[in-house]
């Protein structure tokens, strides 16, 4: 948490000063380091700092911008805004059985792994009548989180504890919809989003705020009118893992009609890649500001990556290599952004830009 603001000073020194000009002023003896005065007088001031910062802590972490855990929590659902608990990955198997003549149930619960690691568990009892079957059953991972999404169809499981008609079990679909519990800067940033959580979408920022209240996954969403009572939304994933999942549950609450004005029909899809290359040769006065220069190439690629519809800026990265040391930057043969040169590049509302950037230093003189 940031130390920039305070509610209640508790700077030590200062503190100390309070207790002493008090002990004077009340006819207390002069201090001297180590005798039994001064040092009872330290035990109080480091109760009394103690207090303060305590005091600092509690009303900061009622405010949006410093709040954290539970305290964060708290403002959410003041605002109608809960946040996003983790959710177990989804998906349906199909099970095929030899006859036993034994009729018997798969109760739900029952355990089954893809690999060890990650285990799934039914989400439904499965009737066994001993008879040669095949049946298809909802299946849940066991660990909720991001860990269950992707398993592909045709991806074979064993049951944890084996079953004499169970001859095969085999996922029908891709497993998705798990996700980690949202931490708590995205959930700040949602929270400050939803001011007008009462407000039916309309406003492209409504959207796009309705759009990110659906999945901890989606790190960015842009709206936009595409035509007339129509409106388009892009996604910007922190994977592509499980992604039809997300895109059509935020399809769903976009277009539930006690969220959207009755005139839109909102359609949703992944952001546009597009790709940039960045071959960079900087120059240094002396050797040893490499590692300088490659934050600012990772903080840069960090900036530019980070949301959709944002220009391409070649101009901030030499800008923030100029001030991570260089004394000069040039872009080398091969550079470019979507097939063109490497320059500022405005790009459309639903472009997400990404790519690589190769740094070559130098050492020089100016």
């Amino acid at each position: 948490m940031a130390d920039s603001l305070r509610y209640v000073s508790y700077d030590a020194a200062g503190v100390w000063k309070l207790i002493t000009d008090a002990y004077l002023e009340a006819g207390g003896d002069p201090l001297y380091p180590g005798d039994e005065k001064e040092m009872l007088l330290r035990s109080v001031q480091a109760v009394a700092a103690q207090v303060l910062a305590s005091v600092d802590t509690a009303l900061k972490m009622q405010t949006l911008r410093y709040a954290l855990g539970d305290y964060l929590d708290i403002i959410g659902d003041n605002r109608a805004c809960a946040r996003m608990e983790a959710t177990q990955a989804t998906g349906r198997v199909r099970i095929t059985m030899q006859p036993t003549g034994l009729q018997d149930t798969l109760p739900e619960g029952t355990a089954m792994t893809v690999d060890g690691n990650v285990n799934f568990e039914l989400a439904e009892d499965v009737a066994v009548t001993g008879f040669e079957q095949v049946s298809e059953a909802a299946v849940r991972c066991q660990t909720a989180g991001v860990i269950g999404n992707a398993v592909a169809e045709g991806t074979p499981l064993q049951l944890l504890a084996g079953h004499p008609a169970v001859v095969s079990i085999v996922l029908v679909e891709e497993t998705g919809g798990g996700q980690d519990r949202e931490g708590d800067e995205s959930y700040r940033e949602r929270i400050r989003l939803s001011g007008m959580g009462e407000v039916t979408t309309g406003p492209a920022t409504q959207y796009e705020a309705a759009a990110r209240a659906v999945s901890s996954r989606i790190l960015d969403a842009k709206a936009s009118r595409i035509a007339a009572g129509q409106v388009g939304v892009a996604l910007l994933l922190d994977s592509d893992e499980g992604a039809a999942a997300v895109i059509s549950a935020v399809e769903s609450a976009l277009n539930d009609e006690n969220v959207r004005p009755l005139t839109d029909q909102v359609t949703v899809g992944l952001a546009v890649e597009k790709t940039y290359t960045m071959n960079v040769e900087v120059t240094v006065e002396a050797a040893g500001g490499g590692s300088a220069l490659s934050e600012a190439v990772t903080e840069w690629q960090q900036w530019q990556g980070g949301a959709i519809g944002r220009a391409f800026n070649p101009d901030r990265l030499m800008s923030m290599l100029y001030t991570a040391g260089a004394v000069r930057v040039r872009w080398l043969s091969g550079s470019g952004f979507d097939g063109g040169d490497a320059v500022y590049t405005p790009v459309a509302w639903s472009v997400h830009c990404m790519g690589e950037v190769t740094l070559t230093t130098v050492q020089g003189g100016e």
